[in-house]
Parts: structure tokens; sequence; C-alpha cells
């Protein structure tokens, strides 16, 4: 059974100052909460920073996690429920997923592309493309990733898997209601295309060194230096497909999961909001 935490951070804490600057200790902080099990599995999380002062951590195990160290290296010591992790069980919103049941979504990811073209690496894509070539190797792949940087790209990067993912999104209302007797203000010559409702949200990027590996992730000595751009996507969605909408909330979605990219979570969309309560973020 997987589970959905969600993990008020103390910002002013040195140990939370640490896991809020790096993705790579934050992934280690995370994974010491199932480490007393033996099979894990796949772990995904997100850093919702919006607020500075009140960060909130959203991660999705499979067993159910022990934030005890957590809490006391970057948590709140206050007792107080607003300042404790909240852990559910993710079986039963898997459960409840409909065909046609619309959601709010928030995502954070790595759009990225694959190419060969020498004016979009980086210094070290650069180096290790050329020690590609030199090897004569005809198996290595010469490409390599490289992040999406605008709003649209990033956007379109997502919005063309979408069909795999089980949803589509919704369209951006047209016009608001026009008050008695005043016509809208419409463009005639504007086209019906609907627009879809997702916009991004918060854009960020990490650089970081980490072990030098081959393409097999052996490790080869040494270190490189790591950058993750990353896209925070909000919108509202309509389920298309419940059993492939399960296994993206499970699985996550595109790349640099350990540096907490891929976690989708669900909220009711914001009209079956009570008046004056915003969408959360936890599902």
């Amino acid at each position: 059974m997987a589970y959905l935490s969600r993990i008020p951070i103390a910002p002013l804490r040195a140990g939370a100052r640490k896991l809020l600057r790096s993705p790579q200790a934050m992934h280690a902080a995370v994974l010491g909460a199932v480490a007393y099990h033996p099979e894990p599995g796949r772990t995904l999380w997100r850093l919702d920073a919006d607020n500075a002062h009140r960060p909130y951590l959203y991660v999705l195990t499979q067993p159910q996690p022990d934030w005890t160290a957590f809490v006391e290296q970057a948590g709140w010591s206050v007792d107080h429920a607003h300042a404790k992790p909240a852990v559910a069980p993710y079986k039963p919103l898997l459960a409840r997923l409909q065909t046609g049941q619309e959601y709010a979504f928030r995502l954070t990811a790595s759009p990225v592309m694959s190419t060969k073209r020498a004016d979009l690496l980086n210094p070290t894509q650069i180096a290790r493309q050329k020690k590609d070539l030199e090897s004569g190797n005809p198996k290595i792949r010469l490409s390599h990733r490289v992040a999406h940087r605008t709003t649209e790209t990033q956007i379109a990067w997502l919005t063309a898997r979408i069909p795999q993912y089980g949803f589509e999104l919704l369209p951006v209302p047209g016009t608001a209601d026009p008050a008695p007797g005043i016509y809208p203000f419409t463009d005639t010559e504007a086209t019906t295309e609907p627009i879809p409702d997702i916009r991004v949200a918060r854009h960020t990027s990490h650089t970081f060194t980490k072990d030098r590996t081959d393409r097999t992730g052996t490790k080869t000595g040494g270190t490189t230096k790591v950058t993750v751009a990353t896209a925070t996507f909000e919108g509202t969605l309509r389920v298309t497909d419940p059993v492939a909408l399960a296994r993206t909330l499970i699985t996550g979605i595109g790349h640099s999961k350990a540096y907490g990219c891929g976690l989708l979570t669900l909220a009711p969309p914001p009209t079956h909001q009570p008046q004056g309560q915003p969408a959360t973020s936890a599902g």
C-alpha cells in the first residue's frame, strides 16, 4: 500500500536550510523515512516552497514512512496539528478515480529533450560527446538531455505526453457570465479553439556535483556537475483512464525523480472548494 505524506518544514532551522537548498540532501532525508524496509520501492517527493516561511514537503512512499528523524532535523518543534507530518493511505484515492472526474493538479517536473546539437549542450555534455565520438563505438548514444527553458516549450513538453497519463486538460472558461442587460465583451474574430487550463507557477534550477558514472550507472571515479531545471505546473484535468492515471500517480512523470520531480498530486477543483478555502495539493 502506498502512502502520501505532507511534512511542514521549519525553514530557519540549520538542518532545514541544508535540505531546502540541496535536492541531493533532501532525497537522502526522504529515503531515511523508509530505510527500515528491506524493499522500499519507488519514492517520489516534491518541495512546495511558494511561501518561503511555510514550505511543505510532499512524499509518496510504498511502505508507511517514519518521519521522526526528519522532523528532528528540519521540522517544527511546537506541539500543534499544523506543525506535524500528515500521513494518509493512497489506496482510497486511487480506488475512487472514475472517468469524467475533474481535479485540480500540481506537478513539478523536469522538461527535457534529447539533442546532439553542440550549441545547446553545457561544457560537461560537450566534453562527453567529444569523448564518445573519439571512442568509435557505434552503440554509444551521442545525444544528451537538455532542459526546455521557456514556459511555452515546457507546457508543450507536458501536453504532448498527457494522453498516456490517463487524463486530459480542462479548457479555460471563455468569458465570465455577463451582468444582466450587459453584453459580454467578446472578439468575434477570435478562435473557438479551447485554451487548456495549465500554467507554469514556478521555475527552479539546481546545480550540484555527483559521482561520475558510465551509461550503465557504474562509478568511474571523480565527480561531475549536474544541473536540474524544473517547472511546477498547475491546472485542472478530467480523468479519461482511471487505471492509467492511478499508474501515473504511483510511478510519476518524467526524469529526475530522485531530485524532487515527477510527483503528480490531485485536489478538488477550485469551484468545489468551500468559500474562502483554497485547494490543497495533498490529494
